[in-house]
């Protein structure tokens, strides 16, 4: 078994109210993508959809456990140094789906929580439909009871893959937005019509809902124009992805300084860049990332993904998920302490 193995046994056995005396962190926090009890086949297929009883559940267990924060004193804390309340938590959403207005905004407002939303700029208003989404739409008709086969067949033949379902699903869902020529393609062939879905599903919030949930203090963020996985890109693109999405959202919410979120992760992103990046354009703020309670450089702020399936589809108790950040955050923080002993050898 390998060290990082033995350490997530040992882990694993640790009492779950020992870690924030093992893992010490001023705050914490947690991020969501989608909650409905509505069906959203074009998220399905994607990440976990939150109940919005589970939701509710879990915003009563973070009201009695801890003390939420807005971005503001988040922002104050990391950058001026001000003080925290007790077991601080902040709440965030990504991609800017219309549930944010119609199902979150209701639930956050009736337990007086303040929460930060991230939107995907080329998606406000509902003027194109996200790649991703289309391909959950596509993975909606490749499983329903009556698919034709032979449409899959055809497909694997034209676009050379395998004809099984699990690996063609596998190198679909790998496409990214430079594929989605491939992605419209396989969308015709299988009846999947993504301008109608979005004329009469309205996926995405609009410029005034925005500026709605702004007055009404919530803080908005950017998640960049495109959604596209910034480590697939040149210097100049990572910049404008950032800075371009960040100033389109101050322009829409009046905030002189806005937030952003890193899609798919920074993994693999220079720091060194990034910061360059945030000295030219003073309007961006602290930038968020996924990687639960792991520590970065000051100006990037984890967080933990709250929609994590443990078994299954079943999803896990927010406590639990908490609890595993916790033990991956110990982990990282025992490798990295045997990494420094070992680089002080003579």
């Amino acid at each position: 078994m390998s060290v990082p193995s033995l350490l997530h046994a040992l882990a694993a056995r640790i009492p779950a109210g020992l870690y924030p005396r093992l893992v010490q962190r001023d705050w914490v926090a947690v991020f969501y993508h989608a909650v409905s009890d509505a069906p959203m086949p074009h998220v399905r297929n994607l990440y976990p959809i939150v109940p919005e009883a589970n939701f509710e559940a879990a915003l009563r267990y973070l009201k009695e456990n801890y003390t939420f924060i807005t971005y503001e004193q988040l922002y104050d804390h990391i950058f001026n140094g001000a003080a925290l309340p007790p077991r601080a938590v902040h709440l965030s959403f990504d991609d800017g789906y219309a549930e944010c207005f119609s199902v979150v905004r209701p639930l956050i407002k009736k337990y007086e929580v303040p929460c930060t939303f991230f939107l995907v700029t080329d998606l406000l208003d509902n003027q194109r439909i996200f790649y991703r989404n289309k391909q959950s739409l596509c993975m909606e008709r490749l499983r329903a009871p009556d698919f034709d086969p032979a449409v899959l067949h055809g497909l694997a033949s034209r676009f050379q893959v395998p004809a099984a379902l699990s690996e063609f699903t596998a190198w679909f869902t790998g496409l990214r937005l430079p594929d989605e020529a491939v992605i419209d393609a396989v969308c015709e062939a299988l009846g999947v019509d993504g301008q109608a879905f979005l004329a009469e599903r309205h996926p995405y919030l609009t410029r005034e809902q925005v500026r709605q949930m702004q007055a009404e203090g919530f803080t908005i963020g950017a998640h960049t124009v495109t959604h596209r996985k910034l480590m697939d890109l040149s210097p100049d693109e990572i910049q404008t992805e950032i800075a371009a999405s960040c100033q389109i959202v101050g322009e829409i919410t009046g905030q002189e300084v806005v937030p952003f979120s890193f899609p798919h992760s920074a993994w693999g992103l220079d720091r060194a860049h990034l910061a360059e990046i945030r000295a030219r354009h003073p309007f961006i703020g602290l930038m968020f990332d996924t990687k639960g309670l792991r520590q970065d450089v000051p100006f990037i702020a984890n967080r933990i993904w709250a929609e994590r399936r443990i078994q299954g589809d079943k999803l896990a108790p927010l406590p639990e998920i908490f609890t595993l950040a916790y033990q991956d955050a110990w982990v990282e923080a025992m490798l990295a302490a045997a990494r420094n002993l070992r680089s002080k050898r003579p």
